[in-house]
């Protein structure tokens, strides 16, 4: 297990009293660390109509990053196609390649990265699975080589050979990246109900393409781990009050930090939302960790696991993943 590569996804959490930049600059330090030590990429992710995450303008959000880092892979995880043409994604990400050469990764998804109301002002249309497919085709076709004859053509865009991830959490988003020879991230941290079922989907009906020989899997998870039971206690008391943030549809506003003696008890309706929901994660204790590491390998058998977390403080928050880099290279 030990040639698993380990990635980061940052959804560039803003909690309360802190300012926009001070966000995006806790996420560049975040990357830096990544960076430092030896993780594969670090990806940023869309979402819409909220003050708790910032993710909005992904490309400009990769730009910093970037801008910041050296020889990070950085990139989206992802950009919502619906929400997109594949020409003005061609044309930004062309961008972001010529600026940081070798550098930048493409995750595309299906899902609009937001709510009903949101949608409707960015939301171009419908989105089914051929649609999908489509698109896909045409952003592809749009970064090669060939896209230089055509009559409209994306500049920059042209020959960037950006390389695409299909991400998913469903069977359609598995015959997806399996029919294009693309990898596959699937999203166990958000919805991992279908995990199983997808994974085999996708390595059972996967086409060898130009782009890849073999199936890839990358697999999102939550990670909150800490040296220490009383620490990991803590980190899943923030992770627990994040989760019931979402869920009271309060994303609007930002995330709180919250002193664990002075939070009000968890009602059983809130219990039983976080045990129902609650996604698929590496948390707690080095040792506690370590087990689950084990069997999500077991289980999955992903070629690379990407974490995401809002442990909101600098310091537990790279002593998570300092910890997570170790179970996974040493076990």
């Amino acid at each position: 297990m030990a040639d698993t590569k380990i990635s980061i996804l940052n959804l560039v959490p803003k909690y309360q009293h802190e300012t926009m930049k001070a966000a995006f600059d806790r996420a560049v330090a975040l990357a830096r660390f990544a960076e430092k030590n030896n993780f594969t990429r670090y990806w940023v992710a869309e979402h819409h109509n909220t003050r708790a995450v910032l993710g909005s303008a992904t490309d400009l959000v990769l730009a910093y990053i970037l801008s910041h880092t050296e020889s990070l892979r950085v990139g989206a995880g992802g950009v919502m196609l619906p929400n997109h043409t594949p020409f003005q994604v061609a044309e930004r990400y062309g961008t972001l390649q010529a600026l940081y050469p070798d550098r930048v990764d493409l995750g595309v998804g299906r899902a609009p990265g937001t709510d009903r109301a949101t949608a409707k002002l960015i939301y171009r249309r419908h989105y089914n699975q051929e649609d999908f497919v489509e698109a896909l085709r045409t952003l592809q076709g749009y970064m090669s080589d060939e896209a230089v004859d055509l009559p409209v053509a994306p500049t920059p865009g042209i020959g960037a050979h950006v390389p695409i991830y299909v991400l998913g959490s469903s069977d359609a988003s598995a015959y997806v990246a399996a029919e294009l020879g693309l990898t596959y991230s699937f999203a166990g941290h958000f919805s991992p109900n279908s995990i199983g079922h997808a994974l085999d989907i996708y390595r059972k009906q996967f086409k060898p393409s130009e782009h890849l020989e073999k199936p890839y899997v990358i697999l999102g998870l939550t990670t909150n781990i800490a040296a220490t039971e009383e620490e990991a206690e803590a980190l899943a008391f923030q992770a627990a009050q994040v989760f019931l943030h979402l869920i009271h549809r309060q994303s609007r506003d930002e995330f709180l930090k919250m002193d664990p003696d002075h939070a009000p008890e968890l009602t059983s309706i809130e219990k039983f939302y976080l045990r129902a929901h609650r996604g698929l994660s590496i948390s707690g204790s080095l040792d506690e960790a370590r087990d689950q590491y084990r069997e999500i390998m077991r289980r999955y058998a992903p070629d690379e696991i990407i974490g995401a977390t809002y442990i909101p403080d600098q310091a537990p928050l790279e002593e998570n993943f300092r910890l997570l880099a170790d179970i996974v290279r040493n076990d």
